[in-house]
């Protein structure tokens, strides 16, 4: 994957694996283009509109969080004590609170307990397979004698 390529369609392929889901699957449960997220990888940047649906179908938010400089001063003061008391750094204290705000742990009990991850595996249509020799020549085919020996 090229360097390129931002965090969040990197976070979207490692999900796609860790899920073992395919991108029939993504397309169906996202209702964006196979080509289109196969074309993250390489070619194209994806629209937000199409991030947060594959993303929502992966069982993950797109969530904007501000960082700790622009905060205003009194949501920074207010948040200082439980910093300190928490013994995080003010990043590490937004990170915590979006967290709760976003109910992730709830949503996601491998966050507090990696034991307890379990596979999951969507069912996509399957693939119609197209014959390899077309209906309409199948008559002439099985009547042509044939010059191979056996």
């Amino acid at each position: 994957m090229p360097e390129r390529v931002g965090p969040h369609v990197k976070l979207v392929f490692a999900e796609m694996a860790r899920l073992r889901i395919t991108y029939d699957e993504v397309e169906i449960g996202s209702g964006v283009r196979r080509a289109s997220v196969k074309a993250w990888r390489k070619k194209n940047r994806p629209g937000l509109e199409s991030v947060e649906a594959v993303l929502g179908f992966l069982g993950w938010d797109f969530v904007a969080v501000p960082r700790a400089k622009v905060l205003p001063d009194e949501v920074r003061a207010e948040l200082q004590p439980i910093a300190d008391k928490l013994g995080l750094t003010m990043p590490q204290t937004i990170t915590a609170l979006i967290e709760i705000v976003t109910g992730i742990h709830e949503r996601f009990p491998f966050l507090r307990d990696p034991t307890a991850i379990k596979p999951v595996r969507f069912k996509g249509k399957p693939k119609e397979r197209r014959p390899t020799i077309h209906p309409d020549q199948h008559s002439l085919l099985q009547d042509a004698p044939t010059h191979v020996s056996h």
